[in-house]
C-alpha cells in the first residue's frame, strides 16, 4: 500500500529542504558574486561563480584559481539537518575538488575523474550525513585555491535532524497550491494529476536523502509504480520545466 501526506509548504513542518538554485541569477560565462533568495526563506550568497555552466539551468558554477575563493553558502535554516545529498557535474576537463560544510565543519569533500570525457558525466554526493541539531547553513567550496576545477552543483535536498513528526494517512491529497493531485493507489501506484501542460519533473528521495527515482513527463498526469522501493518514509518533489516546486508530498511505502 502507498500512504500519502501532503507537506503543505516547501520548508515542511518536519524540515526538509530541496534547493533548485531556481532563483541563482547569473546566466553568462563571467564569474561575479552576489546574493539570491533559497527556496527555504533565506538568502543565500554566491562568490566567483558563473551561470553558462548547468546541470538544470539554473545551476552555479564554482570558478577555478578565483581571488576570492569561489563558494556558495546558504543562509541561516531550521529545524537541523540529519543528512543532505546534491548533485554535481565537472564544468571543463580539471576534476572537482569541492568541500561541503555545514556551520562551518566540513562534512564531506566530492571529486571527479578529471578529462575532458568526464564533462558529460553527472554526479551523486550520495547521502551526507550530518545529524546537526538546531539552526545551520550549508556550504559548497573550492577545496583548493589552485587545482580544484570549476564544478557545478545542483539539487540540494536535506532531511530535518528530527524526521516522523505529523504523518497523516489518506489516499488523495491536494499540492501546496492546488492545482496537483497525488492518488495512491495498492501496489505501490502513484497518479499525479496537474493543470500544468509543460514538462515536468518528479522526483522520489529517501528520508536518508538518496533519490529514489525521477522521471519527466508532459501532459496532465502520470501513472507510475515504485515496485522496487523498499517499505518506509520517502519524499515526492513535483517540479516545472523552469524548476519551481509545484508540489511537495510525504509518501509511506508499506
Amino acid at each position: 500500500m502507498l500512504v500519502c501526506s501532503a507537506l503543505m509548504s516547501v520548508s515542511s513542518m518536519t524540515g526538509q529542504g530541496f534547493e533548485t538554485f531556481q532563483n541563482f541569477p547569473a546566466t553568462g560565462g563571467s564569474y561575479t558574486s552576489g546574493s539570491f533568495a533559497g527556496a527555504d526563506g533565506s538568502a543565500w550568497n554566491y562568490t566567483q561563480c558563473r551561470g553558462d555552466k548547468y546541470i538544470e539551468s539554473p545551476t552555479p558554477c564554482l570558478g577555478k584559481r578565483r581571488n576570492p575563493l569561489a563558494k556558495i553558502i546558504s543562509g541561516t535554516i531550521c529545524h537541523g539537518c540529519r543528512t543532505l545529498i546534491f548533485s554535481y557535474r565537472q564544468a571543463f576537463s580539471t576534476a572537482v575538488n569541492l568541500d561541503i560544510l555545514v556551520n562551518g565543519i566540513l562534512v564531506k569533500n566530492v571529486v571527479s575523474a578529471g578529462g575532458s570525457a568526464d564533462t558529460a558525466n553527472m554526479y551523486s554526493s550520495d547521502s551526507i550525513v550530518v545529524n546537526q541539531p538546531g539552526d545551520f547553513s550549508i556550504e559548497f567550496r573550492q577545496a583548493d585555491s589552485l587545482n580544484s576545477g570549476q564544478a557545478c552543483i545542483d539539487n540540494v535536498f536535506w532531511t530535518a535532524y528530527q524526521e516522523g513528526v505529523g504523518i497523516g494517512e489518506t489516499t488523495n491529497e491536494k499540492g501546496m497550491n492546488g492545482d496537483v493531485i497525488f492518488i495512491c493507489d495498492d501496489g505501490k501506484r502513484i497518479r499525479v494529476y496537474c493543470h500544468n501542460e509543460d514538462e515536468k519533473i518528479l522526483s522520489f528521495f529517501s528520508m536518508d536523502g538518496r533519490l529514489i527515482r525521477e522521471q519527466r513527463f508532459s501532459g496532465p498526469e502520470a501513472d507510475l509504480r515504485l515496485d522496487n522501493c523498499r517499505e518506509g518514509i520517502c519524499v515526492a518533489i513535483l517540479r516545472d520545466k523552469y524548476k519551481n516546486i509545484l508540489a511537495k508530498i510525504k509518501l509511506v511505502l508499506k
